[in-house]
């Protein structure tokens, strides 16, 4: 009988600690998948700035049409689906540049530049940065960016306010936990 009640609460505790260890899995992936999204954001916002705004590309339809016209516009190559899908081609390399941090109070982890794009000093304090962090973020943001090509470009395509927020939140609930994070510019 008495070994019957010890298997017992070592299964209960087993079951407790599968639990906890499932819930901080959880967490780190989440935490992983939001700042993955998030840095992608902000990696493509920083390169559409990058661009000369003046600079355009012909869209629509090459063909003449029958009245000798062509259906062709000039549009801003910034925000152009080539200009964005060539963009996502290639961004998620720029998470080599990136470190983890850990909320001492939360245990949370975000993810920060720790290479700043001006050459300016930047804290790094607290912040992992190793090949393990870098490669899980670069895999996830190549994941996020495949599986959300379609509204990536419809959020950069036209100039749209709180772009991590409605995306990273809001239309892929891959930051359903982060609405507090700070909107900082990176």
């Amino acid at each position: 009988m008495k070994m019957n009640g010890w298997v017992s609460s070592m299964l209960s505790l087993s079951i407790i600690l599968l639990l906890l260890l499932e819930g901080a899995l959880t967490r780190k992936s989440q935490d992983l998948h939001c700042g993955a999204c998030r840095a992608l954001v902000d990696e493509l916002e920083w390169e559409i700035s990058q661009v000369d705004p003046k600079k355009t590309i012909q869209m629509g339809s090459f063909r003449i049409n029958p009245d000798g016209s062509q259906s062709v516009v000039e549009v801003p190559y910034a925000r152009s689906e080539a200009h964005l899908t060539e963009l996502l081609e290639r961004i998620c390399e720029n998470m080599k540049e990136y470190g983890e941090k850990v909320d001492p109070s939360t245990h949370r982890k975000s993810y920060a530049r720790v290479i700043s794009r001006d050459g300016t000093k930047m804290d790094l304090s607290e912040t992992k940065f190793d090949s393990d962090v870098s490669s899980s973020l670069k895999f996830v943001c190549e994941s996020i960016a495949e599986e959300y090509e379609d509204e990536l470009i419809e959020f950069f395509s036209h100039e749209a306010e709180n772009v991590k927020d409605r995306l990273c939140s809001k239309r892929t609930d891959l930051c359903d936990h982060a609405l507090y994070l700070p909107h900082d510019e990176l």
